[in-house]
């Protein structure tokens, strides 16, 4: 009897944090909740077209760098997958300046590219977790 609830009780365990891992990790990789296909991109990098995605999970930007050519308006959007506040802030000097503020659990923000940004490459952090860095590179 004890053996059997013991069992019960790792099954439990096991099979919460396998849903609980499809559900972070899933829709951040290209799960039924977005990822690469259909219309939105949510975490898979450029598309081709004029947007681009990026994950905020595990405490890390994914991908962490992302280039698109010149001659395209881009909007990169970063989605927080993580249960805890990020920003989006970029590096000083940078030409391209822009600051996400707090960006709350399943938040978003997103930032419209000109064709009008020099081309080069534009690095960005994370000003509540200083660790988390990435970067845009515009040629």
């Amino acid at each position: 009897m004890f053996f059997a609830t013991i069992r019960r009780m790792l099954f439990v365990i096991l099979a919460g944090g396998m849903m609980y891992a499809c559900q972070m990790y899933g829709t951040a990789y290209g799960g039924s909740n977005g990822g690469g296909g259909g219309g939105t991109v949510k975490g898979s990098g450029y598309d081709g077209t004029n947007m681009a995605g990026i994950a905020v999970s595990g405490f890390a930007f994914s991908p962490s760098s992302v280039t698109f050519p010149a001659s395209k308006n881009v909007t990169v959007t970063w989605t927080n997958y993580d249960g805890v506040t990020h920003t989006v802030t970029s590096d000083m000097g940078s030409p391209l300046v822009f600051d996400s503020g707090n960006v709350a659990s399943n938040g978003t923000f997103s930032l419209a590219v000109p064709t009008s940004t020099a081309p080069g490459t534009y690095a960005y952090h994370c000003s509540i977790h200083t660790s988390m860095h990435g970067s845009i590179t515009v040629n």
